[in-house]
């Protein structure tokens, strides 16, 4: 039976009566939760704001005008996206299970009982549904596509490929486009321009119309959504500069921090605005919301723990004065006197709504919401959605890693090159083994008990690099505790289960794969818990300088995720790594190997 809301039979007052009220979130271990607040949506007749409590795998619901908490419920599973739709009197909940078996569950909007499910993709991490309550969209992360939901029929009816993690998405006014967001470059690093894409759907068609690549460096797409008219499409993002040599900091040197416009009639990037001032980074934008007249835009600075308000009408009509739009990707001045910078009361800004003109910022590492007065930005309020542990050594961790007020200028954090503790995609010519020599982003999973450090070997541990970035990346001076916390954070690293498993286990495929791993000598290098011996080889993967070179032997444990490969970036595929760049043979015995044996010992890899 499917928990549903009727609008005549729980007006406001009655429902905030109705409500459970728990403050305190336990874990799956029974142990107090720490919250982590994420994204949020307004209840379309209470008014009420839906808070996603991540880690503690439950829901909030705030009270807009006491600024209130009148419940939080547990959801029995990590929660990644939700929204509400109307069928006739009937309203619906829908939040996303974000798991590999991942689902959308139908909940109540009195008190968040789950109803039905509808299966959809690998860890889906944001969900759109249309006005008419019958068609939804889920993206599914790491299974890199987009499932068409029948609501009136509870199924998924296709699946739609997208480039690499789509992780956000957004329904044009007219939903008849939608915009999905994916999170990271899938090419190789050598190529030019490198950037993630915005892929446009045809809804009509459920047909993907185009993939539409943004201002070169561009990573980590946190969100999308369509102006009020529907001729825009924003996406908030970082802006990396990775092709200067990595020097100096100030004045975005190495990151900044934007939105980029879509044209819509053209279907193509129109312009890039930097949210940094020349001495200010704005690290790590994250969600967005508009005002409901469609004239500012409120962008969360997750690095910096703030609000940005942007005031849009001038700042398009000046937009429309440039020769070339895409050169405002360098300039960090065009926002001066259109944008406000509204400190939070807590740290890790994430989404943001707006409701009567109140703005609800969830922060991420203080387990409450800040509300901030859209026409009074200096009257803030902070929100606590209930009690949380004392943050351990880990949890510190994650904060440090993520925290670019502890940079220089505010310009980057570690989550910066490496989002979700993993890689960018991205070369970066680092100066710990001089200029002129840019290597590709390493995933931190595993790192600290797999060194070296570096491909080269530069660093002898992890240990050292933490310390060494801190320094020489992030060109600040930090105490000792804190990246022992960070080592901490990486150390708790887990991997996510390949999507090319079948219910967890190798594929029939895979398992041939498995065979001829060991068949080809990769198991040579490739072995032990982490499938790496920890030494260096030459072979015959470097060029240039680095022809003939000894490289770290890397561990292949979810190897599907961190494409492109080799030190270089160079190649775009594990094929690739085991065709086109394993010459004469000394990556493996492979050069006789038939199109279906290449197939399975990839397949193998990527099931790691």
């Amino acid at each position: 039976m499917i928990m549903n809301h009727t609008y005549m039979k729980y007006p406001a007052g009655i429902a905030g009566i109705l409500l459970l009220i728990v403050l305190s979130v336990t874990g799956v271990n029974g142990q107090q939760a720490y919250l982590s607040p994420t994204r949020m949506a307004v209840h379309p007749v209470t008014k009420e704001v839906y808070v996603l409590l991540s880690t503690a795998r439950s829901l909030a619901k705030v009270d807009p005008v006491t600024e209130k908490v009148t419940g939080v419920y547990p959801l029995g599973f990590v929660p990644s996206d939700l929204c509400f739709s109307a069928v006739g009197n009937t309203l619906y909940l829908y939040v996303t299970e974000y798991e590999a078996n991942g689902k959308v569950h139908i909940l109540s909007p009195v008190n968040c009982k789950k109803g039905e499910s509808i299966d959809v993709g690998y860890y889906p991490d944001a969900i759109c549904v249309n006005r008419q309550g019958t068609r939804a969209w889920v993206a599914n992360r790491f299974s890199n596509d987009v499932s068409v939901i029948d609501l009136s029929k509870r199924r998924e009816v296709k699946r739609l490929p997208m480039v690499r993690e789509p992780r956000s998405l957004t329904l044009s006014p007219d939903e008849k486009l939608l915009a999905v967001g994916n999170y990271l470059p899938l090419q190789s690093s050598l190529e030019s321009p490198v950037t993630a894409r915005v892929t446009l759907v045809d809804t009509e068609r459920d047909a993907v119309v185009e993939h539409v690549p943004l201002s070169d460096g561009t990573q980590s797409i946190e969100d999308v959504r369509f102006s009020k008219n529907g001729d825009m499409i924003f996406a908030t993002h970082v802006l990396s500069r990775y092709f200067f040599p990595t020097t100096q900091l100030e004045r975005g040197w190495m990151n900044t921090n934007a939105v980029s416009l879509i044209s819509v009639a053209a279907r193509k990037y129109y312009a890039t605005l930097l949210l940094d001032d020349i001495y200010l980074g704005a690290a790590n934008p994250c969600g967005m919301t508009l005002s409901s007249d469609g004239d500012r835009l409120f962008v969360a600075a997750s690095g910096t723990h703030e609000l940005i308000a942007v005031s849009l009408p001038p700042v398009l009509e000046k937009i429309r004065q440039q020769a070339n739009p895409a050169d405002l990707a360098n300039n960090l001045t065009f926002l001066s006197g259109h944008k406000v910078r509204i400190p939070m009361n807590g740290k890790g800004a994430r989404y943001v709504v707006m409701q009567d003109n109140k703005l609800f910022v969830s922060n991420y590492f203080s387990g409450g919401l800040t509300v901030v007065d859209a026409n009074a930005p200096a009257e803030k309020r902070f929100i606590k959605l209930g009690s949380e542990p004392e943050p351990d050594s880990v949890r510190k961790g994650e904060l440090y890693f993520a925290d670019a007020s502890l940079c220089f200028q505010n310009w980057q954090s570690c989550v910066t090159c490496h989002p979700g503790g993993r890689a960018d995609g991205l070369n970066w010519d680092l100066m710990n083994d001089g200029i002129g020599n840019p290597k590709n982003t390493k995933s931190m999973l595993y790192s600290h008990v797999t060194p070296p450090g570096m491909i080269t070997g530069i660093r002898t541990s992890a240990e050292i690099a933490v310390r060494a970035g801190i320094h020489h990346i992030q060109f600040a001076e930090r105490p000792e505790e804190d990246a022992v916390c960070i080592d901490a954070y990486l150390k708790s690293l887990r991997p996510v289960p390949s999507p090319y498993l079948v219910n967890g286990k190798l594929s029939r495929l895979a398992k041939q794969g498995e065979t001829l791993f060991v068949q080809a000598g990769c198991n040579s290098c490739h072995n032990g818990e982490y499938l790496t011996d920890g030494k260096m080889y030459n072979a015959g993967t470097g060029v240039e300088e680095y022809t003939d070179a000894p490289f770290d032997t890397p561990a292949l444990k979810e190897m599907w995720r961190t494409a492109p490969y080799l030190y270089n970036g160079s190649a775009v595929t594990i094929r690739d790594v085991i065709t086109k760049f394993n010459k004469n043979d000394r990556h493996g015995e492979t050069s006789k190997m038939s199109e279906k044996e290449i197939e399975a010992l990839e397949r193998y890899i990527l099931s790691l």
